[in-house]
């Protein structure tokens, strides 16, 4: 599988540019741009779509200790991206609809579920950044999306930017549609990543 330096160089290709990097430290413009993009662009498109890879399913471990007008507390997992899915006994709650029988919160040193049950188990998308973990749908996305957000900061081409971010629209949308077909959950089709957002690449262009 491909390392981080190879998912830089596959998203450089896409800017249509002859040039490659060693490593994503290195003294270059294009390293520079990449490692300033890569973790954000990652975590958030891992954050997105309901990855087999990045999918866990655990029980939360009781911790801490809860307001008044909680009876439970439970550590809210440190590698989650987002959470898909709760489980409270009988009770479900699945991404998409109104948050009810709980609340996360932080306490100042650490994220927390709070709620009135003795047993939470959860299903969420967790951080990966192991690229030997990735799987070719994920490596494929990851690599538009990377290159729709370094694409004007490396070649001043705004209209090349546009273009890319608009496959990477497309990408994830197919994407979403695999992951449909295991189960998605809902409400995970309805924004891009934020870090194509933050340059105004809407994917709306022709």
């Amino acid at each position: 599988m491909p390392a981080d330096t190879d998912i830089g160089n596959m998203a450089l290709s896409r800017l249509g540019t002859r040039a490659t990097i060693a490593d994503l430290t290195e003294n270059s413009t294009e390293a520079r741009q990449l490692n300033l993009w890569y973790e954000t662009v990652r975590d958030e498109l891992q954050s997105l779509v309901d990855w087999n890879f990045n999918r866990v399913s655990q029980a939360l471990a009781a911790s801490g200790t809860p307001p008044a007008r909680w009876a439970s507390s439970y550590a809210y997992p440190s590698d989650c991206l987002r959470m898909r899915r709760l489980d409270f006994g009988d009770a479900s709650w699945v991404a998409g609809l109104p948050a009810t029988g709980f609340e996360i919160a932080s306490n100042g040193s650490g994220t927390f579920l709070y709620c009135n049950e003795d047993q939470v188990s959860a299903v969420y998308a967790q951080r990966v950044t192991d690229p030997a973990r990735f799987t070719p749908g994920f490596i494929l996305a990851f690599v538009d999306c990377l290159a729709a957000s370094v694409a004007l900061a490396i070649t001043q081409k705004a209209d090349l930017a546009e273009r890319l971010a608009h496959r990477a629209q497309e990408r994830i949308e197919r994407a979403m549609a695999d992951s449909a077909n295991e189960g998605m959950m809902p409400g995970d089709m309805d924004r891009l990543p934020q870090s194509l957002g933050v340059r105004g690449l809407d994917g709306s262009a022709p």
